[in-house]
């Protein structure tokens, strides 16, 4: 199935500090539960099964379930708990494809989403809905980056990070090597070696895909031909930047051209 175009409606929300007589009662749900653990133990009887979670573990349960739970009372829990409704784009309900019970641990960008949703919910200003429902989308995604799409399951290193971000900032220049490795303080051979482990290219091989990814854009736009839209990229060889986009995409620039002329 194709979950590009999901659409959650969120029903309830909280940052949740358990206290020690603090129970969900037993009833069946009619939405889904979404609830990531950040701190203590709770346990979760779900459809007469029950199950352990600790720091670090998430928990989806599926709208129609018998659910009910309890925290640990001499390590009181702390969870995000998101109940929402999920559709396509067609209106139809969409079940996530998560197990029942995960662990994802405590990474910074799954804290840092869960706590920009925590301050949109609560500040409530106008047009809050779409902000929050943007940062579910974007919490989502990361749980499908590491529970279903089996392509990017490790988080990538901040150094790594931090050249990927120069690199989309400067698809306009020159980038060199080099340069890169001085933004994160490492030797250019280490550099090289850590960057291909997170990112599965050279660094020479993603700046031309980011660029060449860049220049269709721009020749999608319309506006451009292709000398300027590989100027625009950082190439002053328009027979390489052509070449290196028929490598890269299987065609020519010059068929983006021909064809937004043919829909005219």
């Amino acid at each position: 199935m194709n979950y590009a175009d999901i659409n959650p409606q969120i029903e309830y929300f909280i940052n949740r500090h358990s206290t020690p007589s603090w129970i969900i009662e037993d009833a069946i749900t009619d939405f889904i539960d979404l609830t990531y653990i950040s701190k203590g133990k709770v346990f979760y009887t779900i459809n007469d099964v029950t199950y352990e979670l600790n720091e670090g573990d998430l928990i989806c349960i599926p709208k129609g379930s018998r659910r009910s739970a309890f925290t640990d009372s001499e390590n009181l829990m702390s969870s995000y708990a998101l109940n929402f409704h999920l559709y396509n784009l067609k209106g139809d309900t969409v079940t996530l494809p998560f197990p029942l019970v995960s662990h994802i641990g405590k990474p910074e960008e799954l804290l840092s989403l869960y706590n920009n949703l925590t301050f949109e919910w609560l500040k409530k200003n106008q047009g809050y809905e779409l902000k929050t429902r943007a940062l579910l989308l974007m919490i989502l995604h990361y749980y499908f980056k590491h529970l279903y799409y089996k392509d990017n399951i490790i988080d990538v290193d901040k150094r790594i990070q931090k050249a990927v971000n120069y690199i989309l900032r400067n698809l306009q220049n020159q980038i060199e090597v080099k340069e890169l490795a001085s933004t994160t303080g490492l030797t250019t051979a280490y550099f090289g070696t850590l960057f291909k482990r997170y990112m599965g290219l050279s660094v020479k091989e993603y700046i031309n895909r980011m660029k060449i990814n860049n220049a269709e854009n721009i020749l999608l736009s319309g506006e451009f031909s292709v000398q300027e839209a590989a100027y625009k990229c950082g190439f002053e060889d328009v027979y390489y930047f052509s070449k290196l986009f028929k490598k890269t995409k299987g065609f020519p620039p010059s068929k983006i051209l021909l064809e937004k002329n043919k829909s005219y």
